[in-house]
């Protein structure tokens, strides 16, 4: 029995840890699920928060799906997805495959803290579900701002308000994991340099929160 927990466990934790940087085996199959479901409808909910348009960046864009759809906004003229997991890359490439042989798509391997692109780049920029892993969020969000042109807008959706029983009992499983409040994102926000900051909540939808700032004009 003792055996059989300790196997229990690892599995569990290897799943789990998986939501951070999904590889292997395990790691495609949460990437292919983080295109439908839970994911997908939060996504939509995020998107009707805030205004996207022109040359989009989506960060940590996971299996794709949201690119899909951004690249069908009225008023989009390309979106790029970046993601420091090559299971995460391969995927998003794979769902977008048409867009990128367009020339109105990219998926690049990389890491937030270092932003492959050049500064004021983006008129929109987005992050779903996926800033819980961010190393030193506020230095984070200021490599963000520096991609950003003036007017652009960077919207965060987290499906978890930063202290629903659920989203605290994953963070205390998953390595590396840390939860925001509103609050908490709109400080950070703040300090990094952006201004307009709006915020959003939809307890019925399960505690998900959506927060959009600014960058200058």
């Amino acid at each position: 029995m003792i055996v059989t927990h300790i196997i229990d466990m690892s599995l569990k934790s290897k799943i789990f840890n998986n939501a951070k940087k999904p590889k292997g085996f395990i790691g495609k199959k949460m990437v292919s699920g983080m295109n439908g479901g839970t994911h997908e409808r939060l996504a939509r909910w995020g998107m009707s928060k805030t205004d996207i348009k022109g040359d989009v960046l989506d960060i940590g864009c996971g299996g794709g799906g949201n690119i899909m759809r951004m690249l069908s906004i009225q008023g989009v003229t390309s979106v790029k997805g970046v993601d420091y997991s090559d299971v995460s890359v391969e995927k998003s490439r794979k769902v977008n495959a048409d867009a990128i042989s367009e020339g109105i798509c990219s998926i690049t391997q990389g890491n937030v803290r270092q932003l492959p692109f050049d500064d004021d780049s983006f008129d929109t920029v987005t992050a779903f579900e996926t800033i819980y892993f961010w190393p030193e969020i506020t230095d984070s969000f200021r490599e963000v701002l520096r991609v950003m042109r003036s007017g652009a807008s960077f919207t965060v959706t987290n499906e978890s308000n930063g202290t629903d029983e659920m989203s605290v009992k994953f963070s205390k499983i998953i390595d590396g994991m840390n939860l925001y409040t509103v609050e908490d994102l709109t400080r950070i926000m703040n300090d990094a340099g952006f201004v307009d900051i709006t915020s959003y909540t939809s307890d019925d939808k399960g505690h998900w929160i959506c927060v959009i700032g600014k960058k200058n004009n």
